[in-house]
């Protein structure tokens, strides 16, 4: 009888702590979200991709055959670095032969400047003796058309001259647009050439991205493109890196929109962001202001905190019991419209009290819980 009573007195110890361990166990987190004031603010994202702030397609201004491409897809390459170059050989010809055009002109001017300076003297002695009635017309007229063909021929060959030069110096600029440099710093996006490919003029050989800070090109539908402004402050986020959010401004608003439907809109970033690179999808989150709810500021509810049974619309209200422990309390609420930050509050609530919003269909009224994120 003694070691039944033992055993009884084990089991309803047992039996207590299993009761007390089941009691701690009730007390479970719990979402939880407060009755705030409505912004009479709604928000809008829009989906856009990543660009650089300058991007330059590179292209040679004359054709050739490619003797070299020296970068690679992926290089960062400085303002005036060598991209490529075309065989030259053809080009030097042309500025030898320029050359040596202009030194032929060169020669026959030094002749011309000869001849005049000979026929400007011959004319002046005539041109005395004449005076002196020393000569007849005739040789004077002759002397003197002498001259003017003398100086009709040195002016066209200084004329040639010039134009030599300028043909030596079209000639080496050729030679010079062999060599495809680039316009700044930056980073290849792009390589669409090889080494010994025939190219044209202004085939595109490269595309070169500057490493300055990005922009975002977004497409907005027409029923928002008047609510956006140039300077507006939006927020970005990219798939690539989720969690982070990054602050823009509105730099371009376009006032046409193409052959698209939406019109396209560029966001400044304003500083050098190492994660967004050019061509990364990018979500652009827009704040408008609401009209009808910017008349009057008014109370709202998460729409998850809110159910309802027989007495009507009702929520959790979250009281602090200890540091840890809320005790959850039931409240008949009046709800009005749905706005973008939840149910319009009529009565029932008031500001900043915490309210739950999960789990609506487990709860009690009194029931012990801690918040979620305690």
């Amino acid at each position: 009888m003694r070691l039944l009573a033992l055993l009884s007195l084990l089991l309803s110890f047992i039996s207590c702590e299993e009761k007390s361990v089941e009691t701690v166990k009730k007390i479970r987190p719990i979402k939880f979200s407060k009755v705030e004031q409505s912004t009479g603010l709604e928000t809008h994202t829009f989906s856009g991709v990543a660009k650089a702030q300058n991007e330059t397609n590179l292209s040679f201004k004359v054709a050739g055959t490619l003797s070299a491409v020296k970068v690679e897809l992926g290089d960062r390459v400085k303002k005036g670095q060598l991209i490529a170059t075309i065989d030259p050989v053809d080009y030097n010809l042309q500025t030898n032969q320029a050359i040596t055009q202009k030194e032929g002109s060169v020669a026959n001017a030094e002749a011309a400047e000869a001849q005049f300076i000979s026929s400007q003297s011959t004319y002046d002695r005539v041109a005395k003796l004449y005076e002196n009635n020393s000569v007849s017309l005739s040789e004077y007229q002759q002397a003197k058309a002498a001259l003017d063909a003398a100086e009709a021929q040195y002016e066209a060959a200084n004329s040639q001259i010039t134009s030599s030069d300028q043909q030596v110096q079209a000639a080496g600029n050729q030679v010079s647009y062999t060599r495809l440099v680039s316009p700044m710093n930056g980073v290849v996006t792009a390589v669409q050439v090889e080494s010994n490919e025939m190219v044209n003029s202004g085939k595109v050989i490269a595309t070169v991205s500057s490493l300055g800070r990005p922009e975002v090109e977004v497409g907005v539908p027409e029923i928002f493109i008047n609510k956006i402004k140039k300077g507006q402050q939006v927020n970005i986020t990219l798939p690539s890196s989720p969690g982070q959010i990054f602050e823009g401004i509105v730099a371009q608003v376009a006032y046409a929109s193409g052959s698209s439907p939406t019109y396209p809109v560029i966001v400044d970033l304003g500083k050098s962001v190492e994660q967004i690179r050019p061509g990364m999808a990018a979500n652009v989150e827009f704040i408008f202001s609401k009209n009808s709810a910017a008349k009057k500021s008014k109370m709202t509810v998460p729409v998850e905190a809110v159910g309802k049974d027989n007495e009507g619309n009702f929520v959790f209200v979250l009281n602090k019991k200890s540091d840890a422990v809320y005790v959850a309390e039931k409240k008949v609420i009046t709800v009005g419209e749905l706005l973008p930050e939840g149910f319009e509050l009529i009565s029932g609530l008031k500001g900043g009290e915490m309210v739950a919003t999960a789990g609506l269909k487990s709860l009690m009224n009194g029931s012990e819980v801690k918040l979620l994120n305690e």
